[in-house]
């Protein structure tokens, strides 16, 4: 009983009037105890925790003669169960684009009709084709081409040379498409091993997916489906995104990657565009993070951003909002350049594309960081304050806005002057990271060093005068693409001027 109701929960009341109607059907349910015990369940969605809902009260609605019986309640519900993951199979199938077109067409095959098939195959294809190409692409084409082969060898059997040669093209045609399927597949799982990996400390996840990569030549494989298939693109910008991510300090690798999105931009899917640009911001990203002594990303990560944003790329078939992590690192990048009004602009237009369950505390944090950056860049108590008051109000903050929040309740006891807050938070903060198994090795050490830099910084604001500037500074940088480097270099500068120091730069 209780997995049916969890699952009944999360039905919307869209789904609840679809089932209701389904299960009213004759045709999928003739259960008249069915349609009498969901009647009494839908009195009690979506919350299902009122007093009156028991096993023993439903048994004596639906059957008021009787006495309860525990075994025929389990077995009506167990059917009631299977009920209702038939209707969500069929919700599913056709909020599909292609499946239930594909289960028609091997239905004409077996009903030897041709000309129907031949009609909704073409206009299949046809969809098929406007939609743009992406992963999904080859698998549904290469499904079409089986049927269309099997229609053809059942249905047609005419045995004329333009016959044999349209079927052998069929099935060239089909293992084209599996190939190239089977290729992004591996890709795309290998890359988010990989990048599970540089995230959180969970070892080598990826070295059974890149040795099956390494094992296939994927240039000589694209090279040899041109010679059928000379249009085929999909392999090479594959293997530019792979060779990419292989080599993160290559970034010539980054651009003739970027250069293959930009010439097959026109004949790509919505969906795989989206895909492409958030694997650039991802290479950005990781490469801020692991590549020492080079320029940053930066500027050319902003533009992609903007392209992001304005292209409306977070939106795609699985969520029409934009992810909250993507919205809090394109913040923390423009506060990071300080382009503040394009920050206050970008918060107000984009955090109504968050998800309402998230919306509140990103939004919160959002702007607590922007009154933060904008008092501190002006020396302003009143954004100062406004930036606490907007902290104050986050509630059960996330494993990620953790971090953040953090740093910047130091960041601002630091401009306050709150020194006896600041250094007790400095104390929690170590221990914070010390307990957090999640964290690998080197961002706790990056993070580690920020605090220690953060409380000589403290030491010297108090008049501590063993403080060592000329290492702290030098200390500030080497802790180069963290996000945090910049407030630094702009907190030491007042002390470096005292000791005759020249201004210092970053980035």
């Amino acid at each position: 009983m209780l997995s049916i109701i969890e699952l009944l929960r999360e039905l919307s009341p869209v789904e609840i009037k679809g089932l209701e109607q389904f299960i009213n059907s004759p045709y999928h349910n003739k259960s008249k105890k069915i349609k009498l015990l969901f009647g009494e369940l839908k009195k009690f969605y979506p919350s299902f925790t009122d007093k009156k809902f028991t096993k023993e009260n439903i048994s004596k609605k639906i059957s008021p003669s009787l006495p309860y019986n525990d075994s025929t309640f389990r077995n009506l519900f167990a059917d009631f169960q299977i009920l209702t993951e038939k209707f969500l199979i069929i919700e599913q199938l056709f909020e599909s684009d292609y499946d239930a077109e594909i289960l028609l067409l091997k239905s004409l095959v077996t009903k030897n009709n041709n000309k129907l098939f031949d009609i909704h195959l073409q206009k299949t294809l046809k969809h098929l084709k406007k939609n743009g190409i992406d992963h999904s692409y080859f698998y549904t084409k290469s499904r079409l081409e089986l049927c269309s082969f099997n229609n053809n060898i059942l249905n047609k059997r005419e045995k004329s040379a333009k016959n044999i040669e349209i079927n052998t093209n069929i099935l060239n045609n089909y293992i084209i498409c599996l190939i190239n399927f089977a290729v992004i597949e591996l890709i795309n799982a290998h890359l988010k091993l990989a990048v599970e990996e540089i995230k959180f400390n969970i070892g080598k996840k990826a070295d059974f997916s890149l040795g099956l990569i390494e094992s296939i030549d994927i240039n000589k494989i694209s090279q040899h489906i041109k010679k059928v298939d000379k249009n085929n693109f999909i392999l090479d910008l594959y293997l530019h995104l792979f060779l990419t991510f292989q080599n993160i300090e290559n970034k010539q690798n980054y651009f003739s990657y970027k250069s293959v999105i930009s010439k097959h931009y026109k004949e790509l899917s919505r969906d795989e565009l989206a895909y492409h640009y958030s694997m650039l911001i991802s290479y950005c990203l990781i490469h801020n993070s692991i590549v020492q002594n080079k320029p940053n990303n930066d500027n050319e990560l902003f533009g992609i951003y903007n392209t992001f944003l304005k292209e409306k790329l977070f939106m795609d078939k699985k969520s029409q909002y934009i992810n909250e992590d993507l919205f809090r690192n394109i913040l923390v990048l423009s506060l990071r350049l300080k382009k503040y009004d394009w920050t206050f602009e970008f918060i107000s237009k984009y955090s109504k594309c968050l998800h309402p369950g998230k919306y509140k505390n990103v939004v919160n944090l959002a702007y607590a960081e922007y009154y933060y950056h904008m008092g501190s860049e002006n020396n302003s108590l009143i954004d100062l304050n406004k930036a606490f008051d907007y902290l104050k109000e986050i509630k059960e903050e996330s494993f990620v806005l953790k971090y953040d929040i953090k740093i910047l309740y130091l960041m601002l006891y630091y401009d306050l002057g709150y020194i006896e807050n600041l250094l007790s938070q400095l104390r929690n903060y170590r221990q914070f990271l010390c307990r957090n198994l999640l964290v690998t090795e080197k961002k706790k050490k990056r993070l580690n060093k920020f605090l220690n830099i953060l409380e000589k910084l403290t030491l010297l604001k108090e008049g501590h005068s063993k403080i060592d500037i000329a290492k702290l500074n030098l200390d500030i940088l080497k802790l180069q693409n963290f996000n945090y480097q910049g407030w630094l270099l702009d907190k030491v500068q007042p002390f470096n001027l005292n000791t005759g120091f020249k201004k210092l730069k970053h980035g």
